[in-house]
């Protein structure tokens, strides 16, 4: 409606325009020309519209064979008026419009499968975009300040001139170690260290508590232990046995500590031993060893009318919360009233570990215990619905530490066991641990509180009851555990 009153404006000027006198015949001629040009004009539009109201009809012989009859014999004229050129635009915007809403509009398959390919590709762009900022960002490897930061410049040109200037050629790998051993060593702190391949090969078999090997554990040349389905037990080498000979080369007291070199991991050894003043040759083959972190017992009590459980734990490794449980399974098989475990000469491991074994007995919200670190205090509860009631006495000496404080410290103050033994050796922190290819850095990440808020750094804990070992002779009695059972007896 808007644009035929458009038009209609138009027309009522031009009639306006014709009104007036003018000065010439030949200007009142073009007048009445172009007054019957915007008559036709009126008359296309009007048809126009009509033609549009179902497109169904648009190319149909009568909508033609109409539009012949009115057009017939009429003389049309282009019209170049602004009013009709921005009409025709109006018009044909209108018109493409129209197409469009009535499914006219249409795309051929290969549009639409160019579509596709350019949706697809950009969604995977940015999903890698995201994928990757999310990895960096839960690897701590997503810092641009750090990145950016003066020191690191300064640190990365100082290691691009050494390489490149110094007068001799220097070990690029080794460089780099004595720097993150370096910045470890300004923190003078005990626990954050460098470690190189062997020390961390040692601390990797204590955390998974495994490790390439026959299986033997030997003082001297001496066997003192051998682990349960091993090789070197398979094969029949015994405690007691004393090794001789290991793939042809001989061992004595004095090169006992080659014994770990002339083993071979690869092929099949020879090992010689001296048992009952007898030769004895066995053939073991190196295997993949779980080293046992759990000792189990039944013990009577002292009236011999109640049985006691008595559990050893000498680490925290990723196999020692399972050890642990099935030991106390069985246990609790044979109706233990009371359990001893045993945490002396236990130096630690996972955080993990210890607060999983201090979920077995601990009630649901429990406080287990807190980190502090620079900003924020936070504290661990039980959240398990898994919990014992019967009396637990702790063993403890100066070198249990670590974890195996943080469980005695959650066993003291939230369960309610009672500590037997020595004070402990009071590490009160924890650390964070970063794998490289043949290194770990290793560097304290918080301090630990025990559930009633004390830090034991460099103090420990001390026990309900101090008890000492006494050894006489070649005799060792065991006061702390005799103490033990006589509290749970």
């Amino acid at each position: 409606m808007k644009k035929q009153k458009n038009i209609e404006n138009e027309n009522s000027s031009s009639k306006k325009n014709s009104v007036k006198t003018v000065k010439s015949s030949e200007k009142n001629k073009r007048n009445t020309k172009n007054n019957d040009g915007n008559k036709s004009k009126n008359n296309k539009t009007k048809i126009s519209k009509n033609s549009n109201v179902s497109n169904e009809y648009k190319d149909s012989s009568s909508v033609k064979k109409k539009l012949l009859s009115l057009f017939k014999g009429s003389k049309t004229q282009k019209v170049n008026s602004q009013a009709v050129k921005k009409y025709k635009k109006k018009k044909a915007k209108k018109d493409k419009k129209k197409r469009i809403i009535n499914g006219r509009f249409s795309l051929d398959i290969l549009d639409l499968l160019i579509i596709v390919i350019i949706t697809v590709i950009i969604s995977c762009v940015f999903t890698g975009i995201i994928l990757n900022f999310q990895f960096k960002k839960n690897s701590n490897l997503y810092d641009s300040n750090v990145v950016s930061d003066k020191n690191v410049q300064d640190f990365l040109n100082t290691y691009t001139e050494i390489i490149d200037n110094y007068y001799e050629e220097v070990d690029k790998d080794e460089l780099m170690k004595a720097a993150m051993s370096g910045m470890l060593s300004f923190l003078e702190d005990n626990y954050s260290i460098y470690l190189d391949k062997t020390d961390s090969d040692e601390l990797s078999e204590m955390l998974d508590s495994s490790y390439e090997g026959l299986g033997v554990v030997v003082a001297g040349v001496k066997i003192e232990d051998i682990y349960e389905d091993s090789p070197a037990e398979k094969a029949g080498m015994k405690v007691g046995d004393e090794i001789i000979e290991v793939n042809g080369s001989s061992i004595s007291i004095d090169n006992y500590e080659d014994i770990d070199g002339l083993i071979s991991l690869d092929d099949e050894n020879i090992i010689k031993v001296l048992r009952d003043n007898k030769e004895y040759t066995f053939k073991v083959t190196a295997d993949t060893i779980n080293i046992p972190t759990t000792k189990k017992d039944l013990i009577k009590s002292t009236d011999g009318k109640s049985n006691i459980g008595y559990i050893e734990l000498s680490s925290f490794s990723s196999l020692s919360f399972e050890e642990f449980q099935e030991d106390l399974l069985e246990l609790e098989k044979d109706n233990i009233n009371s359990l001893i475990i045993d945490l002396r000469g236990n130096s630690g491991g996972y955080l993990n570990t210890a607060y999983d074994i201090a979920s077995l007995f601990i009630e649901k919200g429990g406080v287990i215990y807190s980190l502090e670190n620079k900003n924020t205090i936070k504290t661990y509860k039980d959240e398990t619905n898994t919990k014992r009631d019967y009396k637990v006495v702790v063993l403890v000496n100066s070198n249990t530490a670590s974890a195996a404080e943080i469980l005695t410290a959650a066993l003291h103050d939230t369960y309610g066991a009672i500590v037997v033994g020595n004070t402990t050796y009071g590490k009160g922190k924890v650390q964070n641990i970063k794998y490289y290819e043949d290194s770990i850095l290793k560097y304290t990440s918080a301090k630990w509180l025990r559930p009633n808020g004390e830090c034991i750094d460099e103090v420990g804990i001390k026990p309900d009851y101090n008890v000492n070992i006494i050894i006489k002779g070649n005799t060792l009695y065991d006061l702390q555990l005799d103490k033990a059972i006589e509290l749970l007896s």
